[in-house]
């Protein structure tokens, strides 16, 4: 069958099925009545402009899901928002389970070394997660999740270069206590758990509340029996396993007519199984001949891969208070700190060609003082906002076959310091002005050391200090030792209006920039390029957007449409090489300003709901992205020396086509109601590695998510049966690409994949 037969084959079934598309952006649907006539779609109160607004006023292209969409659409963690938005794709970091590799309109950031700035915010409530290591969240106890595309330096900052999310956790000041309580069990023996409440201490005035998610799965893969895996006792082990335990606890505290203080307090401890990639060439090394696997998720290694762990934990207060009735203030200050460790087999054979245990850790301190006003004819918010925080490590990199390791750590400090404000301005009833700007701020101090040693680390070694090296280990050479320091500033403005032609069309055009801060290559080889020691510049990005908003048919038929024109300047592109060093083969990795990209496109997102029961949603996006240069080292190192391959390469991550399409379709059964969904989505050819042409790149997919669910009339208790890529679709969402052959006979060419075909079972009471 063609592939275009497939796909049209595929969306007949979704067709036919009628089932439930989740959300796009837009609003919650109102429950079906007894009658057959179509009802209004409700808004959905968002937070983008950092004030409570319906999503259809904000002239910004936002997507949103609703805590009750989140259940019905079964949204279990972030990467499930990847079929909800146009032009985002949201997973697992390469060989990882909880640090997040988040990108919107083909811009983020693939590489999570310490140090490295991402592309896209991650926000909970207020406050910004500087590092994607345990930014995986998963859902549960939260109000809403929104996506915010396109530059957003004016209001949230750096490093919101390609958009933001936000992750909104439930507000417990309620004057009736809630309980909420689920159980899921599925395939690959899943089960988990996840237990919310709150409770009013003193009516009005001091409430608690707690939430604890446990979380655990067996693996899609295990470890191969070649032979050395068996000398390990590892055969079998889990690979692409979940063993998470997250919890939440908030006090909310009310006093006087208008002040609030809230304090949250959070943690997450991941201690998964190491993620399986399958290794897609063959090889022979040693001669022994290792073919490819046929199982994508099972793996070969010699590493350990039971001892991955993250630990992320923080808090935060937000203190909210009505000074005058135009006049609010809110003060947010929060802490975290995260610690993980990880064994990186980067050959996937039970053999040490290339292999790299490494160790993690940062903290992060933030504080942010925000006035909102709100009169008449001016409504804006105003603020400062500033940052501490360091991020370090250390890895070691072990080319067994050369009988070589390297030894790479360093930490980055980062003090940052930003004033903005963002207005809209109401030159008629039906005419506003938005003017907005941004001034930011960022030092950063980098200690960076790579040294060579003669040695190999066994299969089951830590991490070894350059003060106290291993038995039989010698230096070969240091190729990095520096400590430098560099300071990013940025203003960055927005300019827009939005007219509405009747109260249900709003029509919208705005410009916005965004900037990801510089930084150091905590990788960079001096010897290799003396150049790496002045860091990297800042990336910046336009962003020209025009939009529309509308409603139609008394409210049955929300069109939402957004184009959009961005070209990015100084892009941040990591590199990697392999060279020769006084006849030593040495990573010579570099962090490019390689240059410009563009992105442009077009974003549709639509909800009908043609009768009071069925819902149905149409979400499409469209990306033409593409570099207009892309400079990169000369094969054989040499200062000054660049060229330009962007003829050669285009943007990882950013398919040209990606479409949701889904249904809802609910009914009165006995004393309750049932709830039939469905979801399809499409993602046209998609570039996973920063090569040329790669075989880790992506042919075209679907995924089909089915899903039924009994509510009860008091709506106590619902019964719910998900079945999420029910065709198993074979598609690859992250990968590594050193190339086919090297100094070590064969480099890493892996790919990590998506989820397979699962089905779970779930129950939930709610008080």
């Amino acid at each position: 069958m063609s592939a275009f037969a497939s796909c049209g084959a595929r969306l007949s079934i979704a067709a036919i099925l009628a089932t439930q598309l989740p959300l796009p952006a837009n609003a919650q649907s109102a429950s079906a009545g007894s009658d057959e006539s179509a009802s209004g779609i409700e808004s959905v109160v968002v937070t983008a402009r950092r004030r409570e607004e319906s999503l259809q006023d904000v002239p910004v292209a936002i997507s949103a899901l609703t805590a009750d969409q989140l259940q019905t659409q079964n949204v279990r963690t972030l990467e499930d928002m990847t079929a909800f938005a146009p032009n985002i794709k949201v997973n697992a970091g390469r060989a990882t389970s909880s640090t997040i590799n988040a990108y919107i309109r083909g811009v983020g950031q693939n590489d999570p070394l310490w140090g490295f700035e991402p592309g896209v915010g991650i926000y909970i409530d207020d406050v910004y997660i500087a590092r994607p290591q345990g930014a995986l969240l998963d859902v549960y106890d939260v109000e809403r999740i929104e996506v915010l595309r396109g530059p957003q330096g004016t209001l949230y900052g750096k490093n919101t270069i390609a958009g933001a999310i936000k992750y909104v956790t439930r507000d417990i000041a309620t004057s009736e206590p809630t309980l909420n309580v689920s159980a899921t069990g599925g395939s690959y023996n899943q089960r988990e758990i996840k237990v919310g409440g709150s409770i009013p201490v003193v009516d009005e005035h001091i409430f608690l509340g707690a939430a604890v998610a446990y979380l655990r799965r067996d693996g899609y893969g295990e470890i191969v029996d070649d032979g050395r895996a068996r000398l390990y006792n590892r055969v079998g082990q889990d690979v692409s396993d979940k063993d998470v335990l997250a919890a939440r606890a908030n006090a909310t505290f009310v006093w006087g007519d208008s002040s609030r203080l809230r304090i949250l307090a959070d943690t997450v401890q991941d201690n998964s199984n190491a993620t399986g990639g399958q290794r897609l060439n063959n090889l022979t090394a040693a001669g022994i001949f290792h073919p490819r696997l046929n199982h994508r998720y099972d793996q070969r290694t010699d590493m350990p891969v039971d001892r991955d762990r993250f630990i992320n934990k923080g808090v935060a207060a937000t203190y909210t208070q009505t000074l005058t009735d135009a006049l609010d203030l809110k003060l947010v200050g929060a802490y975290r700190e995260g610690d993980g460790r990880q064994f990186i087999d980067f050959d996937e054979l039970n053999a040490n060609l290339f292999q790299v245990p490494a160790q993690y850790s940062d903290d992060q301190t933030s504080g942010e003082a925000q006035l909102t006003y709100t009169s008449d004819r001016v409504k804006g918010v105003a603020g400062v906002y500033y940052f501490t925080g360091q991020a370090e490590g250390a890895f070691d990199a072990s080319l067994g076959s050369l009988g070589l390791t390297s030894l790479t750590k360093g930490s980055v400090d980062t003090d940052s310091i930003a004033v903005y404000f963002d207005t809209t301005w109401s030159l008629t009833d039906r005419l506003n002005l938005n003017v907005g700007a941004r001034w930011n701020e960022d030092d950063k101090e980098a200690r960076v050391f790579v040294a060579q040693y003669r040695g190999v680390l066994a299969p089951d070694a830590t991490l070894f200090d350059e003060n106290n090296l291993p038995p039989g280990f010698s230096l070969v050479a240091v190729q990095s030792n520096y400590t430098n320091d560099r300071s990013f500033s940025n203003v960055s403005p927005r300019l827009g209006m939005d007219f509405r032609l009747d109260d249900d069309l709003m029509l919208y055009f705005s410009y916005a920039q965004g900037f990801k801060s510089g930084g150091f290559d905590m990788r960079g080889n001096q010897l290799a390029n003396p150049t790496t020691v002045n860091g990297y510049d800042a990336e910046t990005a336009d962003n020209f957007e025009v939009g529309m908003k509308s409603t139609w048919f008394e409210d049955t038929l929300q069109l939402n449409l957004t184009a959009f024109y961005t070209p990015y300047e100084d892009i941040q592109i990591t590199t990697q090489q392999f060279v020769l060093l006084n006849g030593n083969p040495t990573n010579a990795t570099a962090v490019l300003n390689a240059g410009k990209q563009v992105n442009q496109g077009v974003e549709l997102e639509t909800m009908w709901r043609p009768l009071s029961a069925l819902t149905l949603v149409l979400n499409v996006g469209y990306l033409d992205a593409e570099f207009e240069e892309f400079f990169t080292a000369c094969p054989t190192p040499t200062p000054g020396c660049r060229l330009d391959i962007s003829g050669l390469n285009q943007p990882i991550n950013s398919p040209d086509w990606t479409t949701f399409l889904g249904a809802t379709y609910e009914w009165s059964l006995g004393a309750g109601d049932m709830t039939l969904h469905a979801g399809y989505q499409y993602r046209s050819a998609t570039k996973v590695a920063n090569t040329t042409a790669s075989i880790t790149d992506q042919d075209a997919y679907d995924i089909l998510d089915l899903g039924i669910a009994y509510t009860t009339a008091d709506e106590r208790w619902r019964f719910a049966v998900d079945g999420k890529n029910i065709l198993d679709e074979e598609y690859r969402v992250a990968g590594y690409d050193f190339g086919a052959v090297g100094p070590t006979g064969g480099f890493s060419q892996i790919g990590f994949y998506g989820p397979p075909r699962t089905v779970s079972v779930t129950a939930t009471y709610r008080y």
